[in-house]
């Protein structure tokens, strides 16, 4: 199983703060994931689309796209930090 979470903005546009997904041979990296979900639910698919991508945690541990993941991960979106 690999727990993906939402935070702040993301979790509102989501309307919700989580989903669980069955480890699949197919989803060994973040990217796979994030395709997967863009795919299947077209909320994150509106998400995926800006171009500000949201920033992304493994295990709350920041990572990239290119991350492995695996079953048990928890992989989190977060919203582009801005400054002031």
């Amino acid at each position: 199983m690999i727990t993906v979470l939402y935070f702040a903005s993301i979790r509102e546009h989501m309307g919700r703060g989580e989903d669980r997904l069955e480890a699949a041979r197919d989803l060994t990296t973040v990217a796979a994931l994030i395709r997967h979900l863009s795919e299947t639910d077209s909320s994150f698919y509106e998400l995926s689309q800006n171009p500000n991508p949201p920033l992304i945690s493994v295990n709350q541990i920041f990572a990239e796209t290119s991350s492995p993941i695996t079953d048990g991960d928890e992989v989190g979106f977060f919203p582009p930090m801005t400054g002031g």
